[in-house]
C-alpha cells in the first residue's frame, strides 16, 4: 500500500493514513468518516469487483465525497469507480470481455486500464459495441481527473 500512499504523504506531512481491507475484516465506516482521501489500489479486478461493489462500500464513498473526500483508483481500483466495470480479456484467465457493475462514481464512459501494455484495442472496439458509451484508453502512468459528477476535468498521458 506505501506505493500508492508515498507520493501522497511527501506533499502532505499530516497526512493519516489508514487502510481498510475490505476482503478480510468487518469494516465499520463510520470509524473512517474524517478521511480527506479513499485510494483503491490495484490488483485482482474480479476478486475487487466482489470485494467492492457493494451497497455499503457505495454508501461510504458517497458520503465521502460528499463531504469533500477525494477517492483516487489505481488500475483495477479505477476500473471499479465507473457504474459499469469494462474488464478486459488480458485481465482475467477464461480471457472473455466483461462488463459489470461497478460503485458508479461516473456513468458517460468506461475505462481501459494497461491499454497498450495489454495491447487492448481490439477488446476495447468490441467492449464498446457492448455499452453503447466509449471506453477511454489509459496507458500506466495516465489518469483522468474527473469532478465531483463524474465529469472529465482533464486527461494527463
Amino acid at each position: 500500500m506505501k506505493k500508492y500512499t508515498e507520493v501522497f504523504q511527501s506533499q502532505f506531512p499530516n497526512l493519516i493514513t489508514d487502510y481498510l481491507l475490505l476482503d478480510t475484516e468487518q469494516i465499520n465506516f463510520d470509524s473512517y468518516l474524517d478521511a480527506d482521501l479513499i485510494i483503491i489500489g490495484g490488483g485482482n479486478t474480479e476478486k475487487y469487483l466482489a470485494t467492492y461493489v457493494n451497497q455499503q462500500f457505495k454508501n461510504y464513498i458517497d458520503r465521502m465525497l460528499n463531504k469533500g473526500a477525494k477517492v483516487i483508483g489505481f488500475s483495477a481500483g479505477a476500473l471499479l469507480l465507473g457504474e459499469k466495470v469494462y474488464v478486459s480479456s488480458n485481465d482475467h484467465s477464461d480471457h472473455q470481455i466483461k462488463i459489470k457493475n461497478g460503485l458508479e462514481l461516473f456513468s458517460q464512459f468506461l475505462i481501459s486500464v494497461h491499454y497498450d501494455l495489454w495491447n487492448d484495442k481490439a477488446n476495447k472496439d468490441r467492449a464498446e459495441e457492448l455499452v453503447n458509451v466509449p471506453i477511454i484508453p489509459l496507458n500506466d502512468y495516465s489518469c483522468l481527473v474527473l469532478d465531483k459528477l463524474g465529469n472529465i476535468i482533464e486527461k494527463i498521458d
